[in-house]
């Protein structure tokens, strides 16, 4: 849609900051919108700072550059760590100012609840682990004055998930495993980027040594379907000839992650309880299941499981604000793209807090390219199937402020005055937190690269 620059001003409110954030109020401010954008975090990256691998440097570096680009937009002012339902609630914000529109983007931050009775308490001792908590602790462990939470993978660790997310899991787990034994056993140290690289096995094989070597258990991945039934978001239509070479692929897509970095497999299986000594967390209780047409089935056969700890990595989901309405994990939205939330005349959602998931859903086309090149060329598929979904999203939210827009622009201007005591409120926060410019806040914030670190990256 061609975008029209209007004289005449409006204001309105984006909470969070990401990509799904910065692209709406982009977008709303090529109208000639005022935006505010406020977000939880010092830096508006959302989960491409901290929920994705360290490794995916180029992807990570060219979504911030986008991002960075969109809040510079001199109709917007960015408001970082103003977080919602504590700096102030949104029916307040509704309410007391003059905002034409507010747009809810934030992320799928909340990880969905392991569900085994009893299992939580592990998660004060570190032996159970979700893979949000993960993520942020290895990207950011090697920062010095990391505050954030502090992990020891343990030898026969056990990761409950399935997708191409928990392969990642897995990758992070069996580097930590072997690389420390390596280390202190073999006086061999490789850096994260080199082992993601070549994969474990790769590098016992370059170096004369055998799994057997390290005297270690290895890490468990527990898939309640078959391998051939990961949602590894590559079916190609519906015909039954195409699904069943998705089947397949996935199939194929497993077995490559095992060879290269050495981790189990159970399928089949779910966790249903587990058993403790002395306060320690010893085996996991695992139910056996089956697919029938597509339905999952519990055999109601038992099994244990040992394992000193736990990661879960079923998935993200968005934190649920007060007096919102929602449909599963998703707030309840209506109108022609299912923007707008029901109940209220001027409040939106875009990115996740429509999808209540931690990714928006994958073109068919993007999968069945991402693993087309995978199958002719061996590329890690990862990263081109990541990087699909932001050019998805993008378009997406895109779609969604076009329609935002209109509504604002079809609504009573509000005086100037009105505008301008929102945009000095605003200004005022910033100078309290020693906020001058976002190019200065975003130096000041950014946290130091690994991959700069080891000298790397230039």
């Amino acid at each position: 849609m061609a975008k029209h620059l209007h004289e005449r001003e409006h204001l309105a409110l984006v909470i969070g900051a990401g990509v799904a954030g910065s692209e709406a109020a982009y977008q709303l401010a090529q109208h000639g919108i005022r935006v505010i954008v406020v977000d939880q975090n010092a830096l508006p990256y959302g989960k491409i700072e901290d929920g994705l691998p360290l490794w995916h440097i180029g992807l990570r570096d060219r979504v911030e550059a986008e991002i960075d680009k969109k809040l510079r937009h001199p109709k917007i002012k960015f408001l970082p760590l103003f977080k919602i339902g504590k700096d102030a609630q949104l029916t307040d914000l509704m309410n007391e100012y003059k905002f034409d529109a507010v747009i809810l983007a934030f992320g799928a931050w909340k990880d969905r609840p392991l569900p085994v009775p009893g299992i939580e308490k592990f998660k004060e001792t570190g032996q159970l682990i979700y893979q949000n908590d993960l993520l942020k602790w290895f990207n950011h462990k090697h920062e010095p004055g990391f505050q954030g939470p502090h992990f020891e993978i343990k030898d026969g660790v056990t990761v409950i998930g399935g997708g191409l997310s928990s392969l990642d899991v897995m990758k992070i787990v069996m580097m930590e495993l072997a690389g420390k034994v390596l280390k202190e056993k073999f006086h061999l140290e490789f850096d994260v980027f080199t082992m993601e690289k070549k994969g474990i096995k790769k590098i016992l094989e370059e170096n004369n040594l055998e799994w057997k070597d390290l005297g270690l258990r290895g890490a468990t991945l527990v898939y309640r379907r078959t391998a051939r039934e990961m949602p590894l978001k590559i079916a190609t239509s519906d015909r039954p000839g195409d699904k069943e070479k998705a089947k397949e692929i996935s199939e194929k897509l497993l077995n490559t992650y095992k060879e290269k970095f050495l981790f189990h497999f159970i399928p089949n299986a779910v966790p249903v309880d587990f058993e403790e000594k002395d306060g320690n967390l010893t085996a996991l209780i695992l139910e056996r299941t089956e697919s029938k047409d597509g339905k999952l089935i519990y055999t109601g056969e038992k099994f244990r499981h040992e394992t000193p700890q736990v990661i879960s990595s079923i998935g993200s989901i968005p934190v649920k604000l007060p007096g919102i309405p929602y449909e599963g994990d998703a707030i309840k939205t209506e109108g022609p793209l299912k923007s707008k939330v029901v109940g209220f005349e001027n409040l939106f959602a875009v990115g996740n807090a429509v999808t209540g998931k931690g990714n928006i859903k994958m073109a068919k086309e993007h999968g069945r390219q991402a693993m087309k090149d995978w199958i002719e060329t061996k590329r890690e598929p990862v990263a081109g199937v990541l990087r699909q979904l932001n050019e998805e999203y993008i378009e997406d939210t895109d779609k969604r402020a076009d329609r935002i827009s209109d509504y604002i622009l079809s609504q009573p201007v509000p005086t100037q005055e009105e505008v301008e005591h929102v945009w000095e409120l605003v200004e005022q926060r910033r100078k309290k937190i020693g906020y001058t410019t976002y190019d200065e806040w975003i130096k000041r914030h950014k946290p130091v690269r690994l991959e700069e670190i080891l000298g790397l990256k230039k």
